[in-house]
């Protein structure tokens, strides 16, 4: 039998199993979501300070640490937070290369199949250099329902700023009564 042609020995669904690639492509669409709902809180939080001129807000778009600070300053700082915590591991899955093996990470080992992802740092906060985070598929899957939850809770901020919900009287974040409120999650 004859070898596959090189380049389809390089593919995605050659070098990772399926259930591998459907998670990262979860945790990708849910971060995508998530981002796109904090960037409407900050643009509609600066139509309710007055931008009556429909120009886009600084930083609506911005996307990781840039897009949680913009948030942090519309929102609450336990949100941002939980935002920046959530889209910091995003980062390794996006950015980074997946690779098997345990061996790579040992601080986070696993019976289930565990894959080191391995990102590169480009100097601007730390020298150069790169780091790995052991994941597996269920952290994956944790870190896309996490990233949701967020999703969820700033879609209810967007709902107060906009008079279609009253807000807490507590001054947390709204949200809806039947949802689960994660305090912490382990990759």
């Amino acid at each position: 039998m004859a070898s596959p042609p090189e380049s389809a020995r390089s593919t995605p669904e050659a070098m990772y199993p399926d259930e591998l690639i459907r998670a990262v492509g979860h945790v990708v669409m849910a971060a995508a979501w998530v981002e796109d709902k904090a960037g409407e809180l900050v643009m509609l939080a600066s139509f309710n300070a007055g931008n009556e001129d429909w120009s886009p807000a600084p930083g609506w778009a911005s996307s990781g640490r840039a897009l949680v600070e913009k948030l942090r300053a519309v929102s609450s700082d336990a949100l941002a937070d939980r935002l920046g915590t959530a889209l910091e591991r995003r980062n390794y899955v996006v950015h980074g290369v997946a690779l098997p093996g345990e061996h790579l990470v040992p601080e986070h080992p696993s019976p289930d199949s565990t894959w080191a992802f391995m990102k590169r740092r480009m100097g601007r906060d730390a020298p150069a250099g790169f780091s790995y985070n052991g994941l597996t598929v269920e952290s994956l899957d944790a870190l896309a329902r996490e990233l949701s939850a967020i999703e969820d809770l700033l879609d209810d901020e967007i709902s107060v700023a906009m008079g279609l919900r009253p807000p807490p009287e507590d001054g947390r974040p709204a949200r809806r009564p039947e949802e689960p409120r994660p305090d912490s999650m382990t990759l």
